[in-house]
């Protein structure tokens, strides 16, 4: 009797440990779980909600349904919007990291000025997007900015340039000082990935005669597969989320020729005050972002840069 009262109470204490490593861990996610619930899954849920009404953000909503997305797919401003959030992010695929990746290849044979490198070329990352964008505005003004530079060297065509100006080059205006502002810290991001691959690796190739490209192609670029779809993953999201640098550089325009999808939202709610048609476009925006992220997971994994 004793031996099995023994037993029972073994049994219970080892239960009662099992069920308390279990549940601590639980506890100490809870905070985190409960704050993400209120600022994130909570508003996203609302978000999804309003957009079935027609609301102008102050007064009664009146509940339409589905009409504010049958609208959308009617709204040629929208597949503009999406048109030029599909060009920036192919811009911001390739030239930032391209660039990114080939400076961090020459700052990381450097000594030691390296640090001075990484600190001049991470700078225009720290820099507020409206303080840059606004010093930017004025460097590409048409009549004291660098178009003045441009006519005393003798540049006559660059000097009559309207960078911001002509709806046909003002985007990649735009995103030429995005990606002034955004390849620096690429480049930190890569320069750490590349301290992380082991130096026995290139002493290897070269002992096999591996050319300084055949290094890069085989040693430097498999070691850094996983920043690189980090990299890809962040610039797809930022890209359809772009806002800050084309709403203080141009607000959309001329005629519409930067207007994104975030800027066309923030208008479509704090202007015109449709902030039911400024649900259902969020809705839509983040779709989007949804898929690509999806697609890009596929690629990604398809060219070898994640595990299955």
């Amino acid at each position: 009797m004793r031996r099995t009262n023994s037993t029972a109470l073994k049994q219970a204490g080892g239960t009662s440990r099992y069920t308390k490593e279990h549940i601590v861990p639980y506890l100490f996610v809870l905070p985190a779980f409960l704050l993400h619930l209120a600022v994130v899954f909570i508003p996203s849920l609302s978000t999804f909600v309003m957009a079935l009404f027609d609301w102008n953000g102050m007064g009664a909503a009146k509940f339409i349904g589905f009409q504010n997305f049958v609208k959308i797919f009617h709204d040629k401003q929208v597949s503009l919007a999406i048109i030029h959030n599909m060009k920036w992010l192919g811009i911001f695929i390739t030239v930032p990291i391209i660039l990114g990746f080939s400076i961090s290849l020459l700052v990381s044979r450097l000594g030691r000025t390296q640090m001075l490198f990484r600190t001049i070329y991470f700078i225009p990352y720290v820099i507020s997007a409206a303080v840059a964008g606004k010093i930017w505005t004025a460097l590409m003004n048409p009549y004291y900015g660098v178009n003045e530079v441009f006519a005393k060297l003798g540049w006559a065509k660059l000097s009559k340039v309207l960078w911001l100006g002509e709806p046909k080059i003002a985007l990649y205006a735009v995103a030429f000082v995005d990606n002034w502002h955004w390849w620096g810290f690429i480049m930190i991001l890569f320069l750490s990935a590349l301290q992380q691959v082991d130096p026995t690796l290139y002493e290897a190739a070269r002992v096999d005669g591996a050319t300084r490209w055949q290094e890069i192609i085989h040693v430097a670029v498999p070691g850094v597969r996983s920043t690189i779809a980090f990299i890809l993953i962040t610039t797809i999201m930022w890209s359809f989320l772009t806002f800050d640098y084309v709403y203080v550089m141009t607000n959309g325009g001329p005629a519409n020729a930067t207007e994104v999808m975030a800027t066309y939202i923030y208008k479509n709610a704090f202007v015109q005050y449709r902030a039911g048609y400024a649900n259902a476009l969020c809705v839509i925006q983040s779709a989007i972002c949804v898929g690509l992220y999806f697609f890009q997971k596929w690629v990604s994994k398809k060219g070898g840069l994640e595990d299955d």
